[in-house]
């Protein structure tokens, strides 16, 4: 197992960030998703300005945290919006089954609840589900998305009492 530090994320960090989920969703390939739900989620399209501009707005609404291996490499990011969704929760393929994303989870609620949030939410994959589970999330439902025409099931898990508002 090799060491990770968790450290701040910042806009410099996005570019890699995004390869860096590309490659996680694209290695999801076989297993509960299929290759085209993959390329539905995370297309391959390298990064310009249209991403830089959404990745650092979504960013600046939310607290971030990224970790990294001994030699330098990004090992994973996450990043909990201010109103207390969790938007990325992410581990490269050679970095996973080590607790990453549990740690990268557990930082940000800290500074979530340094802040005062506490009822946190997430729209968990159902290789991230567990990971959530794991940190006392409790499952509410199943829930069917469409991106780039293509179904996608997630799960929507809660903490610290957080409801979803009726339709």
């Amino acid at each position: 197992m090799t060491a990770m530090r968790l450290e701040d994320l910042s806009a410099a960090d996005l570019p890699a960030c995004h390869a860096l989920f590309q490659a996680s969703v694209q290695a999801l390939a076989g297993g509960v998703y299929t290759a085209e739900q993959c390329q539905a989620w995370a297309p391959e399209r390298a990064w310009d300005a249209e991403i830089d501009a959404n990745w650092r707005a979504r960013l600046a609404a939310s607290w971030g945290c990224k970790a990294m291996a001994g030699d330098g490499r990004l090992a994973g990011f996450a990043w909990l919006e201010r109103g207390g969704e969790f938007d990325m929760l992410f581990v490269a393929p050679w970095a996973g089954r080590q607790g990453l994303a549990g740690r990268m989870l557990g930082e940000l609620e800290a500074r979530a609840a340094r802040e005062g949030v506490s009822a946190l939410h997430a729209w968990a994959s159902h290789a991230a589900r567990p990971v959530f589970e794991r940190a006392g999330y409790l499952l509410l439902r199943a829930n069917r998305l469409q991106r780039n025409g293509v179904a996608l099931d997630n799960w929507l898990l809660a903490k610290g009492g957080w409801r979803e508002e009726e339709a």
